[in-house]
Formats: C-alpha cells, sequence, structure tokens
C-alpha cells in the first residue's frame, strides 16, 4: 500500500511538473505578469496546478513602458471604450450655450455704410421711464428741502418703509403749513390796502405783487386742499405737468426752479417755431398803426403772442385773446409803478428776469448785464402818445421774439 501511494505521489509531481513547464511556456509567449511558483515549493500541490491552468484563461493586461524620468504613464481612457449613457426618463432639451459667432470685420470704404438695425421699443418702457423720473425727481426735492431746512431729514439708520412714511409725513405737514400762510398773507394784504385807504404810502411794486399772489393763491386754495386730503399722492405729478394748480407757498424750491426752466424752454421753442408769423405780425403793425389789435391777431398770430407771455394756448382764439388783454393790462400797470421806481434799478436779479420773462422778452442765453437793458428799451417804447398801450406791447412782444430792439 505505500508502494503504491509512492508511485502515485510520484506521478502526481511529475505531471504537475509538466504542467507547470507548459504555464512557463505560455506566460513567456503572452509575457504574463505573475510568476508561479513550481507546485513543490508551494504547500499544496493541487492549488499551485489550479492557479497555473487559471493563469491560462485570463487575460493579463501588458505593463506599460516605463518612461525616462522613471514615472509611469496613467493610463489615458478613450471615447470608444465608454457607453453612451442612456437616460430613462429626458427632461425638455435645453438650447445649446454657443456664443454667437462674431462677424469678421471688413476693410470696407467709408462711404459703404451700413444701416443699423432699427431699436423696437416696447410699450412698457414709456411708463416705466416716467415712473423712474417721477420717482427721482420727487427724491431730488426731498433732499433739496432738507438741505435748506424746510424739511426734516429721515432719521439715520431708518428702514426703507419707515423713511417713506416720514416723507409723506414731512410732505403733508409743508402742505398744511402752506395752507396757513395763505391765511397769514391775506391779513397781511388787507393790512397794506388799509394803509393806502388811511392816506398812506402808496403801495410799492413788491406790494402790489404780494397781494395778487395771494389773491391767486386763494382761488387755488380749496381744489388744492381736496387733493391733499383725497390723494395726496398725485401732487409730484401735479407738479410736473399741472404746476399752476400749486398755491406759491406749497412749491418746494426745486420743484420753483424746475417749473421755471419749463416756462423758459417753452418761451424759446414759441420764438423759434413761429418767427415768420410774429415777423408778420410785427411788420402789420408798423405799417398800419390803425389796425386794432383784434385785426392783428386774427392770423394765428394769438397762440404764438400768448406762448411768449407764458399764458396757455388752449381754447379758441377769442379766449386766448381774452387772456392776453388781461395779461398786457396788468403790465401796463406794473410797467407804471416800475417808471416810478428808477426804472426798475431796484429790482434784484430773480425780480428782473421774472419781469422781462412776463413781457416775453427771453433770458436763456442773455448775460445779466443786459437785463436791465431789455428792461429799460420795453419801458421807454411801452407808452407813445396817442396809441392804445396793449397793442403797443404786443408790438413790442414780436419785436422782441424775432431780435428787434
Amino acid at each position: 500500500m505505500l508502494s503504491t501511494l509512492g508511485k502515485n505521489g510520484v506521478v502526481e509531481s511529475l505531471t504537475a511538473a509538466r504542467r507547470y513547464r507548459v504555464a512557463v511556456d505560455l506566460h513567456r509567449r503572452f509575457h504574463s505578469v505573475p510568476v508561479v511558483r513550481p507546485p513543490w515549493q508551494c504547500q499544496g500541490g493541487i492549488v499551485s496546478a489550479s492557479f497555473a491552468i487559471r493563469s491560462l484563461t485570463t487575460a493579463v493586461p501588458p505593463r506599460p513602458a516605463k518612461s525616462s524620468t522613471g514615472t509611469a504613464p496613467q493610463d489615458i481612457p478613450t471615447t470608444a471604450s465608454r457607453k453612451n449613457k442612456v437616460e430613462l426618463r429626458p427632461g425638455p432639451v435645453k438650447p445649446s450655450k454657443t456664443p454667437p459667432a462674431v462677424a469678421p470685420v471688413s476693410k470696407a470704404p467709408a462711404a459703404a455704410h451700413v444701416a443699423p438695425t432699427p431699436h423696437t421699443s416696447t410699450s412698457p418702457s414709456t411708463p416705466v421711464s416716467s415712473t423712474e423720473s417721477l420717482v427721482e425727481a420727487t427724491k431730488h426735492d426731498f433732499e433739496d428741502a432738507s438741505q435748506h431746512g424746510i424739511l426734516a431729514p429721515p432719521p439715520e439708520g431708518a428702514s426703507w418703509p419707515r423713511r417713506l412714511f416720514h416723507q409723506a409725513k414731512e410732505f403733508f405737514k409743508f402742505y398744511m403749513r402752506g395752507i396757513k400762510l395763505i391765511e397769514t398773507n391775506r391779513r397781511r394784504a388787507r393790512a397794506m390796502r388799509d394803509r393806502v385807504k388811511a392816506g398812506g404810502a402808496p403801495l410799492t411794486r413788491w406790494e402790489t405783487r404780494f397781494i395778487s399772489t395771494n389773491r391767486t393763491d386763494i382761488v387755488k386754495l380749496v381744489p388744492f386742499a381736496l387733493i391733499i386730503l383725497v390723494i395726496e399722492e398725485i401732487i409730484p405729478l401735479i407738479v410736473l405737468y399741472a404746476p399752476f394748480v400749486l398755491p406759491s407757498t406749497c412749491i418746494l424750491p426745486s420743484q420753483k426752479d424746475r417749473i421755471d426752466a419749463k416756462r423758459r424752454e417753452k418761451q424759446k421753442l414759441y420764438a423759434a417755431n413761429h418767427k415768420q408769423v410774429l415777423e408778420q405780425l410785427r411788420r402789420r403793425a408798423l405799417e398800419d398803426p390803425s389796425v386794432p389789435m383784434n385785426t392783428l391777431l386774427d392770423h394765428g398770430a394769438a397762440g404764438p403772442v400768448g406762448g411768449l407771455l407764458c399764458l396757455s394756448t388752449l381754447g379758441p382764439a377769442a379766449l386766448q385773446l381774452r387772456r392776453i388783454k388781461r395779461q398786457l393790462a396788468a403790465i401796463v400797470e406794473d410797467d407804471a409803478v416800475l417808471k416810478r421806481e428808477s426804472l426798475g434799478q431796484r429790482l434784484t436779479q430773480a425780480e428782473m428776469r421774472d419781469a422781462l420773462e412776463e413781457r416775453g422778452i427771453i433770458t436763456d442765453g442773455l448775460p445779466q448785464k443786459q437785463w436791465q437793458t431789455r428792461l429799460h428799451w420795453w419801458l421807454t417804447h411801452a407808452d407813445v402818445e396817442g396809441a392804445d398801450p396793449i397793442r403797443q406791447r404786443v408790438l413790442l412782444v414780436a419785436s422782441s421774439a424775432v431780435g428787434r430792439f
């Protein structure tokens, strides 16, 4: 029995050695990495033999060649070895974010001009811009009034709702003070008239204009008070588009500057756009002094003359003519007061400019040194013996508009 076991062990060892030699030959042929030890160096011959047979069926990748620096290069996966990802629940296809193609710059001559593409504006753009201008104007008015000490600035570090509430409260307080000031001015105007009736000093130009302004504010008081109590939020819109509704005591300094700038711009536009009509009016008035004023202004000249006098040009010609006569009648009285007060030499710069603009004389672009000269020209030519004072002043308005002094 022992001899049989010995013979079987020898046979198995020979068989394992033969298999090992075959495995080594195949390994050398295919550059196999692992080196299989002979079965007699292993603890179990059957395990070594099975590992040798398994190495024949396993594909071993070749070793990467070492570079000259001694570091092995990394394997770069190829796109062919990857499988495309299959989306089981695909979402909506998104447009590709490819940058727009830049057109090459052509070296064309300057004459070959390409017309630009017209910009098409959408309808909501106009309201947005108007809203932005209104907000900016209101903000500027509040800041300017705060710097002048008219309105109290908001507390530092206040939130946006608190600042907005503070601003609305300050505007409301300012308008209420303006309404109370109208009543105070009414008492002062009555005291001035009582002084004259009692045989005191006559009214000066400043007092005359103060009484006239207070009378106009009283007329505007009731509708303005209703606006404050009902819809105070539209007052900035009134300042921009209907400033004639506001009493003089309820206008901030920055708002007055904006109103005056728009009035001067209106004067310039009427003088530039109706220069030919005003020149014809001037020639007709000089050629025939007997032509009445109604005839002079019946050929479309009432609108330009009213625009130069800072009057409203709405309504029929008869209504425009009535406004012009009333304005020029007040100017006749004002001219008499100015002649009595040294031809307006006591006026300040602001009063001098207002006097010229009320007479249709454009002051934009005119040096301040010439303001006194223009007013002197008006006062010396306004009253002609035997001539209608209102008609004569219409001639002066047309002459100043066309630059004939």
